[in-house]
């Protein structure tokens, strides 16, 4: 399934929203050499409960809105998503 997300680094805590029909996610990870990318993975494989390397970044390396790929159903992602939202 593809995911659109829209990455807050340098946040507080990791926190998952959904603004407006779209996910946001805020990350304590920096936007530096990478670190939010896989911190994003790591975090969103956690909420999931998906290992990491089901999830890759498709479009959008360095950029705030990322393009990716979950080997889950949508369905299933939706759910747990929404969980951790608290939607």
């Amino acid at each position: 399934m593809t995911l659109f997300v829209r990455i807050k680094p340098n946040q507080r805590q990791d926190k998952l929203e959904k603004v407006e029909g779209d996910w946001q996610i805020r990350l304590k990870a920096p936007a530096v050499d990478g670190k939010a990318n896989e911190h994003l993975i790591t975090f969103l494989a956690s909420v999931l409960e998906i290992s990491k390397s089901s999830i890759s970044i498709k479009k959008g390396q360095r950029s705030r809105l990322k393009y990716l790929e979950v080997d889950e159903s949508k369905e299933y992602v939706e759910e747990k998503l929404s969980l951790a939202a608290g939607n």
